[in-house]
Order: structure tokens, then C-alpha cells, then sequence
């Protein structure tokens, strides 16, 4: 652009001076003076032309620069601030998910010590119904067995006087009576029973006869 802006100005110098020549002679001394004031007043505009042209170029040159360098640092700060984003929006997603992992976690450990708990309770509800189901077997069936000794007792009196008063009849049905009871009485009192018969038998033997 400087080289055209140049020739232009030569071109034109070149008419005027053409246009110059067609008026009359004036003095050489003269001539060459103007001549001189006007290239000296040309290299001027030219060199005036040129630093304008320079300036323009250097300034568009700085505002394009300026420009790129602006919209690089706004690409910068748009690409720090998405990694930025990022990197919360991971961290946020990563505490929700350890977050979930605890809760579900907790609840799982909660629900385990519910049941173990229930299991426990149970098991010492059935331990506790199975000793008291035996206390209370075990109570019936003391108090079977003292009632049984108890009319064994009563039967064996009835046949120690049936033996006194002779009668055989009454005493071989008490006799009878405690035979079958017999397995379930204590020994003591089993014994009593068999010196009852062998008293029996040997009044038998003896022909006492019995009423």
C-alpha cells in the first residue's frame, strides 16, 4: 500500500512539472529553488504518508493481537471454569454415591440386628416356654406320683388290716390293686408291699383261713 501511495505521488509531480513547463521561463535560480521546495515539501508528504500508513498498520496489528490474545484468555477462563464445573460435579456425584453406599450400608446393618434380635428373642421365648412347659410336667407329674403314693398308702393300710381281720377276699383285691401300682411307687414302699403278701402268704401256708 506504501509503494502505491508513493507512485501516485511521483505521478502527480510529474504532471505538475509537464504543466510548469508550459508557462513562460522564469529565472534557472528560481526554478530550481521551487523545484526544491517542492520535492523537499513531497519527500515530506510521502514520508508523512508512510509513518501514517506504518502507524495504521501497527495499530491494526495491536488491536488484532489484542483481540486474539482477549478472546484466547476468554477461552482460558470458559476452559478453567468447565474444568472447574467438572470437577465439583464429580466430587458432588462421588459424595452422593459413598453417601448412598453408607445409608444403604447402615440400613442393611440395621435390618441384620432387627432380625438377629428377633431370632434371639424367640429363642429365648422357646427356652423359656420349654422350661416352663417342663416345670409344669415335672410339678403333674409329682403330683401324680404323690397321689398314687399316696393311694398306695391308703391301699396298703386297707390290706395290712384285711390281713389282721382275715379277709382274703378284701386283700388279694388290695393286693392286686398295688401290684399295679407298683412300678410307679418309690421302693420303700414297694418293700412294705411285698412284706404285706409274704404276711399274706404265710397266714395261707399256715391254713389260717381267712373270712
Amino acid at each position: 500500500m506504501t509503494r502505491l501511495l508513493i507512485g501516485m505521488l511521483v505521478l502527480m509531480s510529474v504532471m505538475l512539472t509537464g504543466c510548469e513547463r508550459k508557462t513562460p521561463a522564469e529565472p534557472a535560480s528560481s526554478a530550481a529553488q521551487r523545484a526544491a521546495t517542492q520535492n523537499a515539501n513531497q519527500a515530506r508528504d510521502d514520508a508523512q504518508a508512510a509513518a501514517d500508513t506504518q502507524a495504521a498498520v501497527n495499530a491494526q496489528a495491536a488491536a488484532d493481537k489484542a483481540a486474539a490474545d482477549a478472546e484466547a484468555a476468554a477461552d482460558k477462563a470458559a476452559a478453567d471454569a468447565k474444568a472447574e464445573a467438572d470437577k465439583a460435579a464429580a466430587e458432588a456425584k462421588m459424595t452422593a454415591e459413598l453417601k448412598t453406599a453408607a445409608d444403604a450400608k447402615a440400613a442393611a446393618d440395621k435390618t441384620a440386628a432387627d432380625t438377629q434380635a428377633a431370632a434371639d428373642a424367640k429363642s429365648a421365648a422357646d427356652l423359656k416356654a420349654a422350661a416352663d412347659a417342663k416345670l409344669t410336667a415335672d410339678a403333674a407329674a409329682k403330683a401324680a406320683d404323690e397321689a398314687n403314693t399316696a393311694k398306695a398308702t391308703s391301699l396298703l393300710e386297707q390290706l395290712t388290716q384285711y390281713i389282721k381281720d382275715n379277709k382274703v377276699d378284701l386283700a388279694d383285691k388290695a393286693l392286686g390293686q398295688l401290684d399295679g401300682m407298683k412300678g410307679s411307687l418309690p421302693a420303700s414302699l414297694q418293700e412294705k408291699i411285698e412284706n404285706a403278701r409274704t404276711t399274706l402268704n404265710a397266714k395261707k401256708a399256715a391254713g389260717q383261713y381267712l373270712k
